[in-house]
């Protein structure tokens, strides 16, 4: 039988459980005062886990991950590649403006600022709701207004391209591959011809004249294709987070200053 469990709940019966490092509560009179902070603190509010995904997109290569024999590379190449990023500088700029400023709804009326991060009252619950939607509005307003799908084609395009171009400047006359006359017209082609082979640079056939190629579409493939696909990427990921019940065993939860009081007895590392 598997057991499953979330090492950051409480352990009702200790003494039958496999783990026996897991914080626990041993009685019946501290799981009943642990229970009832539990409850009122959940009537305060909760942690917010936040993480905003999909707005960064880039890749680099690597000589050695690629298996690029030495034979095949000139003497003075560097087995690192800068970092490609799919949108110009200003762009992702402003798209982090965006993004940064989605924690801006956080401040001293909705919410407490601890070392774990924000402890937003319930009352706020549905603002905050509303305040990533309308975050995520700006995103999409920027993408279409400011970029649209054919800009977005062009930029998908001259990514490849770097990675080409990188490439192409390793190798030497001796290399067997047929990336120096791939057409950069037909890069955004190239992903269809990957489908039913292989998904790892490691299933490549390394005498494949066309191995880099197919590597380098595979270094990028989580790179949206289209405008359509990288909104749709974009997310704000908001998580309430709860507390270990053995934390909340020793204290009284009556009061904003309560929880503020528990908060800053408390190490980063039980969160």
């Amino acid at each position: 039988m598997s057991i499953y469990y979330d090492p950051k709940q409480g352990v009702l019966f200790p003494d039958q459980h496999i783990d026996e490092d897991l914080p626990s509560i041993k009685t019946l009179p501290d799981f009943d005062l642990a229970l009832e902070n539990y409850i009122k603190l959940s009537d305060f509010g909760a942690f917010v886990q936040l993480n905003f995904k999909g707005i960064e997109k880039s890749y680099s290569l690597n000589t050695k991950e690629l298996k690029i024999k030495n034979i095949f590379l000139k003497q003075d190449y560097s087995n690192n590649s800068p970092v490609f990023s799919l949108f110009p500088q200003d762009i992702v700029n402003h798209l982090n403006r965006i993004k940064y400023e989605t924690r801006s709804f956080f401040n001293e009326q909705n919410s407490i600022k601890t070392q774990f991060g924000f402890f937003l009252f319930r009352r706020y619950f549905h603002r905050w709701y509303l305040h990533r939607k309308k975050v995520l509005q700006r995103v999409s307003e920027f993408l279409a207004i400011e970029i649209g799908e054919k800009q977005y084609q062009k930029y998908y395009t001259l990514n490849l391209a770097r990675g080409i171009n990188w490439l192409k400047s390793l190798l030497n006359k001796n290399a067997p591959f047929d990336i120096n006359n791939f057409s950069f017209e037909d890069i955004h082609l190239f992903p269809e011809k990957m489908k039913p082979q292989a998904t790892t640079i490691y299933q490549l056939d390394k005498k494949d004249p066309d191995f880099l190629s197919k590597a380098l579409v595979i270094k990028t493939s989580h790179i949206p294709r289209t405008i359509k696909e990288y909104e749709k990427g974009i997310k704000i990921v908001s998580a309430f987070k709860t507390i270990h019940l053995d934390y909340l065993k020793g204290v009284r939860i009556d009061s904003v200053e309560d929880i503020e009081n528990l908060f800053g007895s408390l190490d980063e590392e039980l969160f």
